[in-house]
């Protein structure tokens, strides 16, 4: 009996509820505030009801709800709570505007294209004798990367940071003379070749980079106050690369996981491609001095090897050195 009593009551205390809600909402005039009052007492047994308050009732007074037995009163009291939404959202703008700044002030992400060479110990492009069967097509020695990730931090604002990032690079070497590469566990050599003439003679690399760099603009492109963004009088226009100058550099390192090498002649009236891996005694990875320059978009860059092409006493003394320009910039 005593439950179905205090289910009755709940159930009471529910619709008063709801009738008073309904009866809130429809009145746009006035503030309503209103007080739940469930108990027992000895005249009127178990009992709810819904108490309201004028219009005259303070906004900040909070709502109640009163539990009333033979002995206690319990009150509960519910109030609003007031959350700065509008300085919420300006930090979080404004983090996001940083990072935007950031990703715009960084010149690494992109597709690159340039040429590949390499130079004699004394710094010249001349091969020593022994050297020769290595001599370049130089406008057919292609460099070619995907730079896919930068992370940069900066020194106090855009002006100055330092980044590095990954990517992906191609690196061929285009031999001129009618040479087969060949190797063994001592050296690499070339195998000269009377027939058939050698329409291609290519030495590629395949390789993950990772940079590490000093990286400086000139653009002004201030961030806003969270004042300013909380009264929507700065305007978002982005942040332009328009009459930028940047400069940077540092170091790149690369790894090589894969090194081919290819021939392609004309026999009998038909192509004939041979394709073989091996190391060829290339070096599997590579230390360079890297320099950018650049204005706006455009973007120029130089590496020279800080480590040799071949295994130390199994190859040629040749350092590796690239250029070229970032074609595609995102």
């Amino acid at each position: 009996m005593r439950n179905a009593t205090a289910f009755a009551t709940l159930a009471v205390a529910s619709l008063l509820l709801h009738r008073s809600a309904l009866r809130a909402q429809d009145d746009s005039t006035g503030t309503h505030r209103n007080r739940l009052e469930i108990g027992v007492d000895s005249e009127r047994g178990p009992y709810a009801g819904v108490k309201g308050k004028d219009d005259t009732a303070s906004e900040d007074r909070p709502d109640t709800i009163t539990f009333q037995t033979r002995r206690k009163i319990i009150t509960i009291l519910s109030a609003n709570k007031v959350l700065d939404t509008t300085g919420v959202a300006a930090a979080k703008r404004l983090r996001e505007l940083r990072r935007s700044r950031r990703n715009a002030f960084t010149y690494w992400t992109g597709v690159e294209i340039g040429l590949n060479n390499y130079m004699n110990p004394d710094g010249g492009f001349d091969l020593p004798d022994k050297a020769r069967f290595l001599q370049l097509e130089d406008a057919n020695s292609r460099f070619f990367a995907i730079n896919a990730a930068a992370y940069k931090v900066e020194f106090g604002s855009h002006h100055a940071g330092l980044f590095t990032g990954v990517g992906l690079e191609f690196v061929n070497y285009r031999l001129s003379n009618n040479v087969r590469l060949a190797y063994d566990a001592d050296s690499v050599f070339g195998q000269v070749v009377v027939d058939p003439d050698l329409r291609k003679n290519k030495l590629r690399q395949i390789g993950l980079r990772v940079p590490l760099m000093l990286e400086f603009n000139t653009r002004r492109s201030p961030l806003p106050t969270e004042e300013a963004l909380r009264s929507g009088s700065w305007k978002d226009h982005g942040f332009s690369r328009k009459n930028n100058f940047h400069l940077a550099f540092g170091l790149v390192g690369s790894w090589y996981f894969d090194t081919m090498y290819k021939v392609k002649y004309r026999q009998d009236g038909a192509v004939e491609k041979e394709r073989s891996k091996g190391s060829f005694q290339l070096l599997d990875h590579r230390l360079a001095a890297r320099v950018q320059v650049g204005w706006a978009g455009l973007n120029l860059f130089a590496e020279y090897a800080l480590t040799p092409l071949f295994r130390k006493d199994r190859g040629p003394e040749l350092v590796p050195v690239n250029a070229g320009l970032t074609l595609v910039s995102f």
